[in-house]
């Protein structure tokens, strides 16, 4: 069992260990511990881990049926108040659900909704060669297929590109949308549902289709600048509420107003990884 986790956890007990093995001494711990954040942790939750957490806020859509959950969660933080699949953690920010688990998004703002299907996909071929064929550039192809191993250093490898996916605050995707890695998705932006996103997607646009294309924009050009210049997403939902955000134009004078005077204050972010508050519970 890793011994830097107090709940069932499988995933790294051959890295940390040789880790241990490799290094002694008095950075031994954090060496492993370094470790221990680069990889997506499986936890193995249980109902009144889960009922714990929801209590700390975060929420885990879980179906019903015996313990422990077991769920993937990547080295990205978190946020409280928000609510994720039981497929997976997301690096969700407060305020923002998904429905979906998508291994290479590292962030996702506050106030976003996430719908189910969403998937990440990179260049995994080079589209610039004579061929896109790995047989071309990997080895271990070229020698199942009958190569000869001796022209092997001939062969100039081809290494795809590996860029997370970044998405801003109050961003709404539908289902089954898809992703290109290295994309950033700007804030207020909508992705309609089945869109193939290749490119990345201006503040408060509407994106759809394959590839995805602008279809409009959500505000004219000087509200849009004057919700970049609020980020109103920085304050807390009880503090926006009484300022109509109903009606877009009121709220961004009434905000800029409020914030002016001092009335309000940002809600400070404060991610972390869930990893670290189960060992609260258990430390506590």
């Amino acid at each position: 069992m890793c011994r830097f986790c107090p709940w069932p956890f499988r995933d790294l007990e051959g890295v940390v260990e040789g880790a241990d093995k490799a290094q002694t001494g008095p950075n031994a711990d954090q060496v492993a511990a370094r470790i221990e954040r680069s990889f997506f942790l499986s936890l193995n939750l249980t109902k009144d881990q889960l009922r714990w957490l929801a209590k700390k806020g975060v929420r885990i859509n879980a179906p019903a049926g015996p313990d422990p959950l077991r769920i993937p969660e990547p080295a990205h933080g978190l946020e409280a108040h928000s609510t994720h699949s039981a497929d997976g953690v997301m690096p969700l920010g407060a305020y923002s659900y998904s429905h979906s688990f998508a291994r290479h998004v590292e962030y996702v703002g506050r106030y976003c909704s996430i719908g189910a299907g969403l998937q990440t996909f990179t260049n995994t071929h080079p589209i610039d060669r004579s061929s896109t064929s790995p047989v071309f550039y990997q080895r271990r192809k070229f020698r199942e297929w009958g190569g000869d191993m001796e022209q092997s250093d001939l062969m100039v490898p081809f290494d795809a590109p590996s860029a997370k996916v970044r998405i801003g605050n109050d961003v709404w995707i539908g289902e089954t949308v898809r992703i290109r890695e290295g994309v950033s998705i700007g804030d207020g932006a909508i992705i309609a549902v089945d869109a193939l996103v290749t490119q990345d997607v201006a503040p408060f646009s509407v994106v759809g289709g394959v590839p995805a294309r602008v279809i409009r924009h959500r505000f004219d050009p000087h509200l849009s600048s004057a919700f970049l210049q609020l980020e109103w997403w920085r304050y807390a939902v009880s503090d926006l509420i009484p300022l109509q955000p109903d009606q877009p134009a009121r709220f961004a004078v009434a905000l800029e107003r409020a914030v002016a005077s001092g009335q309000l204050q940002p809600m400070a972010e404060d991610r972390f990884l869930l990893r670290d508050l189960l060992r609260t519970q258990v430390s506590g």
